[in-house]
């Protein structure tokens, strides 16, 4: 995509990002204006963490205070989430690439700490024609393919080191046949850039997040990491 085009559609898809922040039809702003308590975007399943399925994008870690149920004997806030050191985004940065061809770090806004309504965005919004082929941008492997209502489709998948969280969302579909446990190939095809979940429908762009939990298998925790950086050609 050329830098300038590539510019524009990052500004018309910031002016929309606080309009698009909830997805359509959500209520928590009624609720909180009228007194009520404001519900759950999604009703978790007994194996979906309640933070995930309440809104995925606000960042990986399950917000403080709110009971893991993944953790037995959980009482409080998650506790494992594991500062990067910087030896481990050197090697992250030396394995990684861009998950969009033809488009380079450098043109892109960095989106990392802007406001998201009543969140942080903690992910870098990489824009592209809808169908655009979304490329696994570290080797590894699927960890989990999810829907929520604010991310849409989404795949998390862990780097080679199996210490950090990639999350692709917005997804419009899957590579045909990715699964859960699928070893990834750096450049492999994981699905297409679209606009499910609360991404606005004439915007559609590639939610791009990074976590480094205790445990990959906890693949909805971990501390958020600006990818941005990580993908431009060096990493400081």
């Amino acid at each position: 995509m050329p830098p300038r085009r590539a510019r524009s559609l990052c500004i018309a898809l910031l002016a929309a990002a606080a309009a698009c922040a909830r997805p359509e039809g959500d209520s928590a702003a009624a609720s909180r204006d009228s007194g009520a308590p404001a519900p759950s975007a999604a009703a978790p399943s007994d194996t979906t963490p309640r933070a995930v399925a309440a809104d995925t994008l606000t960042g990986l870690g399950t917000p403080p205070g709110t009971v893991d149920a993944a953790a037995p004997g959980a009482a409080g806030a998650d506790t494992s989430d594991v500062v990067p050191t910087a030896a481990e985004l050197a090697e992250l940065h030396a394995e990684m690439a861009m998950p969009l061809a033809g488009i380079r770090a450098a043109d892109l806004p960095d989106t990392f700490l802007e406001s998201r309504g009543d969140h942080v965005h903690h992910a870098l919004d990489i824009p592209a024609p809808r169908g655009t082929p979304v490329l696994s941008a570290t080797p590894g492997r699927v960890l989990k393919l999810f829907t929520s209502q604010a991310g849409g489709l989404m795949v998390y998948a862990a780097d080679s080191s199996e210490r950090f969280v990639l999350m692709y969302a917005h997804l419009d579909a899957y590579a045909p046949g990715l699964r859960d446990g699928q070893p990834l190939a750096r450049g492999q095809p994981i699905g297409v850039v679209g606009t499910t979940g609360n991404a606005p429908p004439n915007l559609p762009h590639l939610h791009f997040a990074i976590a480094r939990p205790g445990n990959v298998a906890r693949w909805w925790t971990g501390t958020p990491v600006n990818p941005r950086p990580l993908l431009q050609a060096e990493y400081q």
